[in-house]
């Protein structure tokens, strides 16, 4: 026990005494806290600039367009005499979508003919693409159903209600669960958070590189488990408390949701940690230097991101690399954290990915007292 809280206090006094460990382990942590989550802050792309070309100028033409610029995805700008003029603002950058009305656009809804619209969007930045043209398409169908309810009431006598019943037979009530505000930040936020964690907590491990022995000589099997033990204990001890920064407070902070227990997120993030500083124990036996693992997670950072099932879904991807995915502790534990922190899952929800982190955290643990054991007996 001795040996273990001195290996501990040692561990602590690497960390603050050196500088590289230091701001990668403490500062740069507080930093992604502060600076990360702000592009998202917005949640939702809302009142996309558009360009109307009006070329009927009906009271039906004004109507549709007052009902796009009313929406929460688009705003009216300008409108524009051609399309090549209002090409111009998408070219300049003012607008990122453009709605056609025709000629006859009026007339051809008075005599019960089609009178379809034209919108044109910016598809290379597509969460602004789908909020302008989902917004423009969104008011077209309620003005074509007004359209349909108000024939149905005037020319076949049929009364409103059943009217509407008549052109909307199935209308739907959407109620978005676990993320209210359907933004982008509460999607992936939290995740971003856990990826953070783990890879601060890798370099800064890389940075420390393996430790020395205290006494001279070759460490005994116990001795060198006792000493990593302390290591791990130190790094765990450390970052729980930015564990309870980011997952706790800060989406508190943000008004991100969270419904989960407190208590049940530390203990994911417990084990998360200790599974992470295995890892790190190991890659930092079987590197080099420091600068060695800081390349190597510097260049495995987009794909990490990507295997999280954050830019691209995990059921789509193939089973093999999903597989591979969950040897990597940042996987299950977005998950966990996840389900936990904002869908209100118990421990017991979660097991399988618990599961998954304690064989991580063995199998790390077990490779990295090997791979310490075997440079010891190489190093002089």
């Amino acid at each position: 026990m001795r040996a273990l809280l001195a290996g501990f206090c040692g561990e602590f006094k690497r960390i603050l005494g050196d500088e590289g460990a230091r701001t990668t382990m403490i500062a740069a942590v507080l930093i992604y806290a502060v600076f990360y989550p702000q592009p998202y802050l917005k949640e939702a792309v809302r009142k996309v600039p558009v360009v109307v070309v009006d070329q009927d100028h009906s009271t039906a033409s004004r109507e549709l367009i007052r009902r796009i610029d009313a929406s929460d995805g688009a705003a009216v700008i300008a409108a524009a005499q051609d399309l090549s003029t209002a090409r111009s603002h998408i070219l300049a950058g003012r607008a990122f979508a453009i709605i056609v009305i025709p000629t006859d656009f009026e007339r051809d809804i008075l005599a019960g003919r089609p009178s379809p619209i034209a919108a044109y969007g910016d598809a290379g930045y597509f969460l602004v693409y789908r909020a302008a043209v989902g917004a423009i398409s969104t008011a077209a169908r309620s003005a074509g159903a007004e359209i349909a309810i108000h024939r149905l009431s005037i020319q076949q006598g049929v009364d409103s209600a059943t009217a509407r019943a008549i052109v909307d037979p199935m209308p739907v009530t959407i109620v978005p669960l676990f993320n209210p505000q359907g933004g982008y930040a509460t999607y992936v936020v939290p995740t971003a958070f856990v990826l953070i964690l783990q890879q601060t907590l890798l370099m800064g491990i890389g940075i420390l590189g393996p430790a020395r022995p205290q006494t001279a000589g070759r460490q005994t099997l116990g001795g060198l488990a006792t000493g990593m033990l302390a290591r791990v204990l130190a790094f765990v001890t450390l970052y729980i408390p930015f564990a309870v920064l980011y997952l706790v407070i800060m989406p508190h902070l943000y008004h991100l949701p969270r419904l989960g227990a407190v208590g049940d997120l530390l203990m994911v993030m417990a084990l998360f940690l200790f599974a992470v500083s295995c890892l790190g124990l190991t890659l930092a036996a079987l590197m080099p230097s420091g600068e060695s693992v800081i390349l190597m997670l510097v260049v495995l950072g987009l794909p990490l991101f990507f295997l999280s099932g954050v830019s691209w879904p995990s059921e789509s991807m193939p089973k093999l690399l999903s597989m591979l995915a969950q040897c990597i502790p940042a996987i299950p534990a977005m998950n966990a954290t996840v389900r936990i922190g904002q869908m209100g899952a118990s421990l017991a929800d979660v097991s399988p990915e618990l599961r998954t982190l304690a064989i991580d955290a063995g199998a790390y643990a077990l490779a990295a007292l090997i791979c310490q054991s075997v440079r010891d007996t190489i190093e002089p």
